[in-house]
């Protein structure tokens, strides 16, 4: 009996111990759950920032800020102009689709996009031995477009040949790295040299290679000294009026009493000869 009485014990110590432990579980499991509850969420990474997409191109990758669409929407065709002037330009559009889609033309999309991506010194300084091949690739693609162009040109009046071929200039210039700096009334009187040019050339005053070679000068005239300083362009020092007039002005000398004696001498002789040249 008294060993049956110590069993009894035993167990229902070791029941005791074994609740009270489940009680200081649970109770630190639901500690724990409370304060992750209250704790606040990690901050999720932002994800890095990409770059801006290269602006919008012509066919063939060509980066325009006026686009043919844009030209040719200028011209103000007739009816039956318009009708003519489309089947030509879908005989040069086809052409030149047909060459976007050879591994030439992809190239060429592809080395334009990375030029207009290009933003870091790294990225620059990269893109810096492609420019050769950029230039030839363009040089076969424009190959085409004079093919067609006669075609083309043949629909227009003279008026619309000037239009389009000072849009043609401009667009030429505004690619370039000159064209790039200019902004806004910039564009504006660079577009009203470049038609001027245009109307020139049409009518047979202007050659097309002085043209640009004078659009050119007149980009650099209208670019701001800080503009042309980031382009690497030389910018000569102004000039003060002030200092320009002291250092070239000239003070008159008085003659000298010999000076001036000599002098009417000289003119009395001159006297004496013409009156004897007179009485002869």
């Amino acid at each position: 009996m008294k060993s049956t009485r110590r069993y009894r014990w035993i167990i229902s110590g070791v029941l005791a111990v074994a609740g009270i432990m489940v009680f200081v579980v649970a109770t630190e499991a639901a500690a724990k759950k409370k304060a992750a509850a209250k704790k606040p969420a990690a901050a999720r990474k932002k994800a890095p920032a990409r770059k801006k997409a290269p602006k919008k191109k012509g066919k063939g990758g060509q980066s325009k800020y006026f686009s043919d669409d844009e030209i040719y929407a200028k011209l103000d065709f007739t009816p039956q102009q318009r009708e003519k002037f489309e089947a030509a330009r879908q005989k040069l559009q086809t052409a030149l689709d047909a060459w976007d889609a050879t591994p030439k033309g992809q190239k060429l999309i592809e080395l334009q996009t990375a030029v207009e991506l290009a933003t870091s010194p790294e990225e620059k300084r990269r893109i810096a031995g492609t420019m050769g091949q950029l230039r030839q690739l363009e040089a076969q693609r424009r190959a085409i477009e004079k093919q067609y162009e006669p075609q083309v040109l043949a629909t227009l009046t003279p008026q619309q040949k000037a239009t389009r071929l000072g849009y043609k200039l401009c667009n030429k210039i505004l690619t370039g790295k000159l064209g790039r700096a200019l902004k806004g009334d910039q564009v504006n009187k660079l577009k009203s040299y470049c038609m001027q040019a245009g109307a020139g050339i049409v009518k047979g005053s202007l050659s097309p290679a002085r043209s640009e070679a004078q659009l050119q000068s007149l980009a650099v005239g209208i670019l701001s000294d800080d503009q042309k300083k980031k382009l690497g362009i030389r910018v000569p020092p102004k000039k003060d009026p002030k200092k320009n007039n002291k250092h070239h002005r000239r003070r008159k000398k008085k003659p000298s009493k010999k000076q001036i004696a000599a002098y009417k001498k000289h003119v009395a002789a001159q006297k004496k000869a013409q009156q004897a040249a007179k009485k002869k």
